[in-house]
């Protein structure tokens, strides 16, 4: 197994991990962000430019999840 196989199986395992260790979606998502920015930093130095270009899209859109849960948390907050 080379790097990208481990980084893969590490990911794979962060998500089902994370999948099986929650209840919410909101804590999930999060998670798999987490997870997903670990490994673009961690492993980044082993993966193609073309690797990280496809993993890019993902995190935009888990970002963009991300501010949604948060904007709604400090909404609950706020509004009593």
């Amino acid at each position: 197994m080379d790097v990208e196989d481990y980084i893969t199986l590490f990911l794979s395992l962060w998500i089902i991990a994370s999948a099986l260790a929650v209840k919410s979606v909101d804590v999930f998502l999060t998670l798999t962000l987490i997870g997903l920015l670990i490994t673009l930093e961690v492993g980044g130095l082993f993966l193609s430019k073309e690797q990280k270009e496809n993993l890019q899209p993902l995190i935009e859109i888990l970002l963009l999840v991300f501010a949604v849960i948060v904007v709604k948390k400090v909404y609950e907050v706020l509004s009593g």
